[in-house]
């Protein structure tokens, strides 16, 4: 491995510690994952470095971000792009269903995703109880591209900082208090925590 194939340790430790998700604090739908998607090295060291040119946000906006990172087609106004993310379709869906609307057509979703999800002055908000990146909660390169110990296996990373979050979400939640706190994905894994 060549010394240029590990990630900002800085950035890394600094995105675990400040980055929460995408939307809106003040926002009425508040969604929980376990984190997001990730690619490889390359993809994950992409995400990293745009999130930290674009000011090293707790909260962003989730299609100003996937543009910046050349994943914005689903953002824009008319795109008959694939809507990709079927946790997405799915947080829609409820919001809508929430909202009233009755018979969601795709084209609603669509529409909602272009305008409406995850964005920093809209109704939507997309935590993370893990802030970094990964394909899957089996797969873990993080050990291999950093220097930083408690990125050494998926246990310690998850121990180093999940009580910390799940803590600062409960005091966002408790200050802003939105209308809907919905959790999706949730893990075995999290239960004990």
């Amino acid at each position: 491995m060549l010394s240029q194939d590990f990630f900002n340790d800085e950035f890394l430790e600094e995105r675990v510690d400040t980055f929460y998700g995408y939307g809106n604090y003040k926002g009425n739908y508040w969604f929980i994952g376990t984190e997001e998607a990730g690619g490889d090295f390359q993809n994950i060291e992409k995400r990293i470095n745009i999130w930290s040119n674009r000011g090293r946000c707790e909260i962003d906006d989730v299609a100003e971000y996937h543009e910046a990172i050349g994943y914005g087609a689903s953002f824009q106004p008319g795109a008959k792009a694939k809507l990709d993310v079927p946790v997405w379709r799915s947080i829609i869906r409820i919001v809508l269903s929430a909202k009233g609307t009755e018979n969601i057509h795709i084209k609603d979703v669509r529409e909602y995703q272009t305008n409406e999800l995850g964005r920093k002055d809209k109704e939507t908000c997309l935590l993370e109880l893990l802030p970094l990146p990964s394909q899957s909660l089996k797969h873990w390169i993080y050990g291999e591209y950093s220097k930083l110990t408690f990125l050494s296996n998926r246990d310690t990373y998850e121990n180093y900082c999940l009580e910390k979050r799940i803590n600062h979400i409960a005091v966002i939640d408790w200050m802003r208090t939105p209308k809907s706190l919905l959790s999706n994905h949730f893990s075995k894994v999290f239960v004990s925590h």
